[in-house]
């Protein structure tokens, strides 16, 4: 993961924190034990504190030290970036994809307060951006530069990568999220089987340890995609089991993120299902959108259901 610390700034507060407290770096090495040389250069940014430092530092600062670190970053971390790209993906706006491209670049560009930098995460993210800007293209060959170039990301850190070998390859969180991409042209290409599987596999691997709250998020869309792909092969009872487990997941995570798609997707099964329910359904979908302010969104989503399934939803609801 890509993470950078303005270590000035850091060590400026430190030295400020030290001076309120009448400590001379002398006297606190005494209490703590940290040499004063690694005190003098922490407090110059020359260093990134060890955690154990920075524990230690904490308990005789009287402060959290760990967090006054984290609010230092310089940067976005990656992950942060990966909220706004979801929505751009979702209601793709060319220029706002422009303007994320143009400050990712911006961000992570040389700068001598970059400190941990992989290079390789950063040029990932870009070609993630530039493959889900050739998805939303309406030219087939467009579709198929996307695949190639997400492949190309996936290949600068796994030189060998083969997609029909998907399961025998270690992924970074970054990686999965292009494999998602890939799975979702896949579904597009009507390699439905195949793209299920990966995101099974996706679904499988975020499931594993305590997810952060973007990993959460990133379930939930690749629950969404399962439920697109039964769709597409007019598996809808299928699809009602998958929308169900996956609304018990937001539940159980206390989690709104993607309910909209959810909900609609187990509406339209209920629809093919001639469960009356199904109103009720895409009544929460609609009212979600809504409520959160997606507008274009909802106007995408009542046009669609108007016009592919004769189901008009009114505006006031």
């Amino acid at each position: 993961m890509f993470i950078s610390y303005n270590l000035e700034a850091f060590g400026d507060k430190l030295k400020e924190l030290r001076r309120d407290l009448g400590y001379s770096q002398r006297e606190l090495e005494k209490q703590s034990g940290i040499s004063s040389d690694t005190l003098r250069r922490i407090e110059k940014g020359e260093v990134i504190p060890r955690y154990e430092t920075l524990e230690l530092l904490s308990s005789l600062y009287k402060e959290d030290l760990l967090e006054l670190l984290k609010e230092s970053r310089s940067h976005k971390m990656l992950t942060e970036y990966y909220d706004a790209l979801d929505d751009i993906i979702t209601t793709y706006n060319d220029e706002k994809m422009r303007a994320l491209e143009k400050e990712i670049r911006d961000s992570f560009k040389e700068n001598k307060d970059l400190v941990f930098i992989n290079p390789n995460e950063v040029i990932q993210l870009l070609l993630l951006i530039r493959g889900a800007a050739l998805y939303h293209s309406r030219f087939e060959s467009d579709k198929t530069d996307a695949k190639n170039i997400l492949l190309d990301a996936l290949r600068l850190t796994q030189p060998s990568f083969n997609i029909l070998q998907f399961m025998t390859y270690k992924y970074s969180f970054i990686e999965l999220r292009i494999l998602l991409l890939f799975a979702i042209l896949l579904a597009e290409e009507k390699e439905i089987s195949l793209s299920t599987k990966i995101l099974y596999f996706i679904l499988e691997r975020l499931k594993k340890g305590a997810p952060t709250p973007y990993q959460m998020f990133l379930l939930v869309k690749i629950y969404t995609n399962i439920c697109y792909n039964y769709h597409l092969e007019d598996a809808h009872k299928k699809v009602l089991l998958v929308a169900d487990e996956a609304l018990a997941y937001c539940l159980e995570k206390e989690t709104t993120h993607g309910l909209n798609s959810l909900y609609y997707r187990k509406g339209i099964a209920e629809y093919h299902l001639k469960n009356k329910n199904y109103m009720s359904s895409l009544f929460r979908s609609f009212f979600i959108l809504k409520l959160t302010g997606k507008e274009d969104l909802l106007a995408v989503y009542q046009k669609v259901t108007k016009e592919q399934y004769g189901i008009e939803i009114p505006m006031e609801y």
